[in-house]
């Protein structure tokens, strides 16, 4: 199973998309589990982690985050900031820029959304392995203040990002963006104050390390093979998600 999961890894996303029914029936069972929030959600642990000990070790409980004035009080509508269109599945993914694992998923689906597939994409940031990487965000987040953060973000995972101002100047020119402001926006308190939210969010949700996912209404912890990913996304929508309550 894994020596074909390899191999599916390996092709584009439209014949991951084009995976005969004989090897849908084939990926392994899913086994989901309740969470208590956000109401109706679950979780799937499966797939490539990128983080350290114990996935869940050291994790805040929801109150204990709530204390901490970080965490959203809605956290569908944080999951998925934007309104749910009819027919078309939500995923969000949570990505750290030094995750490879990341790299690969956020192509896979940015390539499936690019295909013509009925799935609307928000990428959110989720900076766990150290001071590059909140960087890195942080320079995300800036440019999106001024473009298209998702162009940005699936940029900026394909790349290293240069330091310092090289490369805010760098993520600037290739998207037209203002280096200076984006410098300033990046190293701002308030960007602090979204670094911390997003933490907040990746932490209630119970997602220890990257990439993550939530696929409508399923927290998918770890990088689901090409397989797994399609059969998820049809079982999905056999229950439309219509949005949040």
């Amino acid at each position: 199973m894994r020596r074909r999961e390899a191999l599916i890894v390996g092709g584009a996303v439209a014949v991951a998309l084009a995976i005969p029914p004989i090897l849908r029936r084939q990926t392994s069972a899913f086994e989901f589990s309740k969470i208590p929030n956000p109401p109706g959600f679950r979780r799937l642990v499966r797939g490539n982690l990128s983080g350290n000990g114990d996935l869940f070790a050291g994790l805040l409980t929801p109150e204990e985050e709530a204390a901490t004035g970080r965490l959203p009080g809605d956290l569908c509508t944080a999951i998925f900031p934007q309104p749910i269109v009819p027919k078309r599945l939500p995923i969000a993914v949570f990505s750290d820029y030094y995750c490879p694992y990341c790299a690969v998923l956020d192509k896979r689906l940015a390539d499936l959304a690019a295909s013509g597939s009925p799935i609307d994409l928000v990428f959110h940031e989720l900076p766990l392995l150290g001071e590059r990487s909140v960087w890195a965000s942080r320079v995300a987040l800036a440019g999106g203040m001024q473009g298209d953060h998702t162009a940005i973000h699936l940029d900026m995972m394909q790349r290293v990002l240069r330091p310092g101002i090289v490369g805010v100047r760098d993520v600037a020119e290739r998207h037209g963006l203002d280096a200076q402001q984006m410098m300033d926006d990046a190293m701002s308190p308030e960007m602090t104050v979204k670094i911390e939210e997003a933490l907040a969010l990746g932490r209630a949700l119970g997602i220890p390390g990257t990439p993550g996912m939530v696929v409508s209404r399923t927290v998918v912890v770890g990088a689901l093979p090409a397989a797994d990913l399609a059969k998820l996304i049809e079982l999905e929508r056999e229950t439309p998600f219509t949005g949040c309550a």
